[in-house]
């Protein structure tokens, strides 16, 4: 994942070296990267289909939350379980809390591996404007040399090339900001799927 290791600041990852952040790109996840619990293979959208675990999982991807605060959502999915109830009764209800924190990783997963698509994407459009702003300075460079004895045109092809260098260096600015985005989605996808695991009956 892209939280793993990150390279040297700066640094591209040769297998994409058009992208320009210093983590190397993994472009998809796997469920099974940051969850050791039963495999959600085949769940689709059943998450959105209870209400509950539907709103436990908006409040997951949402990042204005705490991950810590849910653990007590989680744990009261399936309602309390019965002390000294019959022992079949204890073991539906926790394989009932267990379907749903599962159906709750399965919803979390697919939300925040959505995000991280679009965070992705998003760089990619970035480092893309990046490059046209490289490319339209470099054009001018070599219009200036053309205008030379053109005093007017000279100085209006500088005026641009000074304006498209300020863009990029303000982006150039930016660009940590941007890259970390991917990265905080990993890391909170796995506080969420730690929480649940361990849950797990």
């Amino acid at each position: 994942m892209i939280v793993g290791a990150p390279a040297a600041a700066g640094a591209q990852d040769p297998k994409n070296p058009d992208w320009p952040c210093p983590q190397i790109l993994v472009p998809a996840l796997s469920p099974a990267s940051v969850w050791d619990g039963p495999p959600i293979d085949g769940l689709g959208d059943a998450w959105q289909r209870d209400a509950v675990v539907a709103t436990l999982v908006r409040r997951a991807a949402d990042d204005n939350v705490d991950p810590a605060t849910l653990e007590p959502e989680a744990e009261a999915l399936a309602g309390p379980i019965k002390q000294g109830g019959k022992p079949e009764e204890k073991q539906e209800a926790e394989r009932e809390r267990d379907r749903k924190l599962v159906l709750v990783f399965a919803g979390t997963f697919q939300t925040l591996d959505r995000q991280r698509t679009a965070a992705i994407a998003s760089i990619e459009r970035y480092a893309q404007h990046q490059r046209a702003l490289r490319e339209r300075i470099a054009a001018a460079l070599r219009d200036l040399d053309a205008a030379a004895g053109d005093a007017s045109r000279t100085q209006e092809i500088k005026d641009a090339i000074a304006w498209n260098r300020r863009i990029l260096d303000d982006r150039r600015r930016a660009q940590g900001a941007v890259c970390e985005q991917p990265a905080r989605i990993e890391q909170r996808l796995g506080q969420i799927a730690r929480m649940l695991s361990a849950l797990l009956s």
